[in-house]
């Protein structure tokens, strides 16, 4: 199973209410994304993160970001860049509960990435989690 979208859509995605989505990747998903959620024009993101689950070991340089961008890091588009993939933990995102983001001007999916290192993995397993709110205006 390279990935799997897990989204909870918890009080159904009324307005005004809070929702939580989240995708897994595994490392057989090399160079790929997953959607985490297919956020509506005027959703505002409240909070995301990664948390590694098992360790990526694809030697130096695995990459696990999560946004709604092409794959890479350090991307205006990244909801979360910095992530030790190596190590099994959670990992902030850039949008958190003091710097929410601002409500989206478009429908935008969110994804979550995995890009390996210098060789093949054998291990590696993460989750990213996406908190969000539909506003009046797109409910």
């Amino acid at each position: 199973m390279a990935g799997t979208q897990r989204t909870r859509a918890y009080n159904a995605k009324a307005a005004g209410a809070v929702n939580i989505s989240e995708a897994e990747i595994t490392f057989s998903a090399a160079a790929a994304r997953v959607l985490v959620e297919s956020l509506p024009a005027g959703a505002v993101i409240l909070r995301t993160w990664v948390e590694v689950l098992t360790a990526f070991n694809a030697g130096v340089s695995n990459l696990v970001t999560m946004g709604s961008g092409a794959i890479g890091a350090g991307t205006a588009d990244d909801y979360v860049a910095t992530v030790t993939e190596g190590t099994p933990g959670t990992y902030p995102g850039v949008i958190t509960d003091a710097a929410p983001a601002a409500a989206l001007a478009a429908a935008t999916d969110a994804y979550l990435y995995y890009t390996p290192g210098n060789s093949a993995a054998t291990t590696g397993k993460a989750r990213g989690f996406i908190v969000w709110a539909r506003t009046a205006a797109n409910g």
